[in-house]
């Protein structure tokens, strides 16, 4: 009896010096995040584009210079990072501007889930192009030939699932002539390299490096999109535009025509209004362009004067106050 009443005393003294430690690493944890800067998600994409290398970028600025540590998050893309803002699974995003269009009025692929109201933008960055690649032994020289082909068209719930399925209707083909799969680029490529993918499309800052790899081994080709500028395509979704991938981005001896739609940071409406001002800021600052232009291309891209071209979701507060502040041009006729 004795024993097992030192027993109990000595389990009884462990727990209550286990409680004690846990209080104290929970005292000390939650001191430090009082004292921490706040996390600044950033939702992107996948590997294979250029969401993830330009946020990644942009977050390495921000955790420099201003009072968060931003984070770049690997996503499936610019419909599911709208969602995710709407859900507050994250303070910010890249996103194209058609995406962002349909996210905010509730249109089109977010007609039945209703509008994200709390999209709120912070500046258009660069264009970026609709990229068509077929293997170089399927047969297929135009759109209309991916008739009864294996076609990837990037993850559902990314922006260029969606591109492409306006492309596919204006072209006079339906999504059941076509052997759909939905693979992120990294994955589209993989399966495309081992033949058991005829073509996939991924919307991107040029150039993207899986496909660059594909075609200096002479597995794959781009193929150009002719779409007229007076099509309805284009009279139906206006954010899209005629492009071209230039001369020699892939070995390319003419420029490639395509479409191309901006890329845009968003950010939650809800977010501090200073805040948001420090990060519009320095996205600006000449440091920052210096590192987006010597570590990506489409980084180079990146302009103030483009800032505020395309605008659908609102400015941010803390995003017009800057503007306004530096007299930018556009600022009148921009969303706010």
């Amino acid at each position: 009896m004795d024993y097992l009443i030192r027993l109990k005393t000595v389990v009884i003294a462990v727990i209550g010096a286990l409680l004690f430690l846990l209080a104290t690493f929970e005292a000390e944890a939650q001191s430090q995040d009082a004292g921490s800067d706040p996390i600044f998600r950033i939702g992107t994409g996948g590997s294979g584009g250029s969401y993830f290398p330009i946020g990644s970028l942009i977050a390495q600025e921000l955790t420099a210079h201003c009072p968060v540590l931003a984070l770049a998050q690997r996503s499936k893309g610019s419909a599911s990072n709208v969602q995710d803002i709407g859900a507050g699974l994250l303070e910010a995003a890249l996103a194209q501007a058609d995406v962002v269009h349909w996210a905010y009025h509730g249109t089109a692929e977010f007609k039945e889930s209703g509008p994200i109201e709390n999209l709120r933008t912070v500046a258009t960055l660069y264009l970026e192009s609709l990229h068509f690649v077929v293997r170089t032994d399927s047969g297929i020289e135009g759109f209309r030939d991916l008739a009864g082909k294996r076609v990837s068209t990037d993850e559902i719930g990314s922006g260029t699932q969606l591109n492409v399925q306006q492309v596919i209707r204006s072209q006079g083909l339906s999504e059941e002539e076509i052997k759909l799969v939905y693979l992120k680029p990294i994955d589209a490529i993989d399966r495309f390299r081992r033949g058991a993918l005829d073509a996939f499309f991924v919307v991107a800052g040029y150039p993207v490096n899986g496909v660059s790899e594909l075609v200096a081994d002479g597995v794959g080709k781009i193929l150009p999109l002719e779409i007229a500028v007076d099509s309805p395509l284009l009279t139906d979704f206006p954010f899209l535009t005629v492009d071209e991938i230039p001369q020699n981005t892939y070995g390319n001896s003419q420029a490639v025509k395509t479409l191309a739609v901006p890329a845009q940071l968003i950010v939650d409406a809800g977010l501090d209004s200073d805040l948001i001002y420090r990060i519009t800021q320095t996205l600006w600052d000449n440091k920052t362009l210096a590192v987006l232009s010597a570590n990506h291309p489409k980084g180079g891209e990146v302009a103030f004067d483009s800032a505020l071209a395309g605008l659908i979701a609102p400015l941010h507060e803390g995003a017009a106050r800057y503007y306004s502040e530096q007299a930018h041009p556009d600022l009148s006729q921009a969303a706010r």
